[in-house]
């Protein structure tokens, strides 16, 4: 094969880039969609379940931070390897956990897959199209809430054939009891619905097993598309870049407050995303009536939010060229925050859709951006520096973040209990959630200072270039580094 890439190599591996990104997303969306069901089937606390959420995250992290140092020695395409193993192994182990061990190691495994994914595809892309980084990162991103959307809307669809099920099998055939004790019927209704997750089948399958099958979809897909092809070398490879150059360029103060801004960036984004399905839920059945059988509505609020990201995302160069990634970043910490804290207030369709629109318009443009940021800031940080970013987000939202969601939720549940006697544990629960929301909504305060004082300083300044302090990057022949 030629030793520079053409469109076509070009185009096959940013898709299958796109499609790899699609698996760790849709993986998301089913873990998030199944949140409750972990509860329900395997008897765990809200912490716990947020242990899991938090593995299929916090594995990303621990990923990603080891394969940062040597993803440019070893190779791009071992990472995709890896990723393409992990998935796969992953997925198994949660399809046949059999507790909250097993259900902790497969999630943990899928998110080291994640990770490879991220190590591998983010200076991939940042390779394949040097010269406009942001916009082309957050058009890589845009297959991230794509993936929710698939996996979100799937899970939905199962839970709800679960909950049908649960109808069908006779338990809650008297509908007179619906409106003399809307209450009592709900409890029964959540039973019946618990019951039904295993006895429910598809092709053989529980209805946790078959959100989890799906994942395994797009990894054979980006698995054939990256079979046999050659993976260019790093741009900081083909600069001849130095590791002492690297190193002195992830310890500047620069990349120290982007790696901290990082993790609270991530929080924000992807905190409330993991338990979205859980805590918008109350507020989704009760604007549809007390007797609403829906179950888990308020994944639908998180598919209604990871499509307008996709949308933003497509069109981020328009917003990257108009008001510069630090501009940006500031406005998203503002919309993001005043998003989040509204959204607790929320308790008619109009009025969660509405404060949705401001928190996933403020939160969509995060994660690519801060990654473009970095990568053209701080050029010479190289796949390292991309790979500690991305770790760095992931490990505070996988081990502080969605678990201390989980336990905030369960403190403020016990107080509403102790508050208020006789109180049902649906109340108590949809309190607690919107409280949990609150805590988080407040880090974008200390986001939108430090953005805004970082647009100052860089709004209006050229990016770097890699190897050197000139303003131009210029381009380069994709030299080949190894093959898949």
């Amino acid at each position: 094969m030629s030793q520079v890439l053409d469109d076509a190599g070009k185009a096959r591996l940013f898709w299958a880039s796109c499609i790899s990104l699609i698996a760790t997303s849709i993986a998301f969306g089913v873990i998030t969609s199944s949140m409750g069901d972990f509860s329900s089937m395997y008897g765990l606390s809200n912490a716990q379940a947020g242990w899991v959420g938090g593995a299929s995250l916090g594995g990303f992290a621990v990923a990603i931070i080891l394969l940062g140092p040597v993803i440019e020695k070893i190779g791009i395409a071992v990472s995709l390897k890896m990723a393409f193993v992990c998935h796969i192994l992953g997925v198994i182990l949660m399809m046949f956990a059999d507790g909250f061990g097993q259900l902790m190691l497969g999630a943990s495994v899928i998110a080291i897959g994640n990770g490879c994914v991220e190590a591998g595809c983010n200076p991939l892309v940042a390779t394949l199209y040097s010269d406009n980084k942001t916009t082309r990162l957050n058009q890589f991103h845009v297959f991230w809430p794509v993936g929710i959307i698939i996996g979100a809307l799937f899970g939905f669809w199962v839970s709800n054939a679960a909950a049908d099920a649960a109808l069908a099998a006779g338990v809650l055939a008297d509908s007179a009891s619906v409106v003399a004790d809307p209450a009592s019927w709900s409890v029964a209704f959540k039973t019946a619905y618990d019951a039904a997750l295993t006895s429910w089948t598809l092709l053989g399958l529980s209805a946790l097993q078959a959100k989890m099958a799906l994942v395994l979809l797009p990894t054979l897909a980006y698995g054939y598309l990256f079979l046999g092809q050659e993976i260019p070398q790093t741009e900081r490879i083909q600069s001849n870049v130095s590791d002492e150059q690297v190193t002195a360029s992830i310890t500047s103060p620069l990349f120290l407050l982007m790696l901290c801004c990082m993790g609270l960036t991530a929080t924000l984004e992807l905190g409330p995303g993991r338990w979205m399905g859980e805590i918008m839920t109350p507020a989704m059945q009760s604007s549809m009536g007390t007797s609403s059988t829906t179950a888990g509505a308020g994944i639908l609020v998180l598919v209604y939010g990871s499509g307008l990201m996709a949308v933003l995302r497509y069109f981020a160069g328009g917003f990257v060229h108009k008001f510069s990634p630090t501009g940006l970043l500031m406005g998203s910490a503002v919309l993001g925050g005043v998003g989040l804290f509204a959204m607790t207030y929320a308790e008619t369709f109009p009025a969660i859709f509405l404060t949705a629109t401001v928190f996933y318009g403020g939160i969509c443009f995060f994660w690519p951006t801060m990654l473009g940021f970095v990568s053209e800031r701080i050029p010479n940080s190289g796949a390292m520096g991309l790979c500690l970013m991305g770790g760095a987000g992931m490990l505070v939202v996988g081990y502080v973040a969605a678990p201390a969601i989980g336990a905030i939720q369960d403190s403020y549940i016990a107080a509403y209990m102790v508050d208020n006697v006789g109180a049902t544990a649906e109340a108590a629960a949809a309190y607690a959630g919107k409280m949990a929301f609150r805590w988080i909504a407040a880090l974008a305060i200390p986001l939108a200072l430090v953005f805004f004082n970082l647009n100052k300083k860089y709004g209006h300044v050229a990016a770097a270039s890699v190897g050197s302090n000139k303003e131009s990057t210029g381009s380069k022949s994709n030299q080949m580094q190894n093959s898949y």
